[in-house]
């Protein structure tokens, strides 16, 4: 009787090993690409480029400026379809329409500003 028992278990080992020796590669499997990463661009040939965790803002004939969490004393975060960078007494809350469309709503101080931005 031992040994049928052991031989119907044989089997079981098998899909059990399976499963163990594929976990690690669900695992290892990449996030999915946030939405907005990739170059933007505003009707005045200003770029903004979106990457892992940080933001390059290109303004024309100007040098880039690549913000990030350790820029602006961790006010930046990415959401699904939102994305808010804060540094100072301004920050810039960018979000995405669609695929090919986002709006940036810019504020300083008592200033504020809005921007579509295309991707590029």
């Amino acid at each position: 009787m031992l040994a049928r028992s052991a031989v119907r278990t044989l089997p079981r080992c098998r899909y059990i090993a399976l499963i163990w020796l594929a976990l690690p590669a669900a695992c290892a499997a990449p996030e999915p690409q946030s939405p907005f990463a990739g170059a933007w661009s505003g009707a005045e040939r200003h770029q903004i480029s979106f990457r892992d965790n940080t933001v390059v803002q290109q303004p024309a004939g100007a040098p880039a400026t690549i913000l990030g969490p350790e820029t602006c004393a961790g006010r930046f975060r990415f959401g699904y379809v939102v994305a808010e960078l804060g540094c100072g007494e301004g920050g810039t809350t960018y979000v995405l329409l669609d695929d090919g469309k986002l709006i940036a709503i810019h504020r300083d101080a008592d200033v504020a500003g809005i921007e579509e931005l295309s991707r590029s």
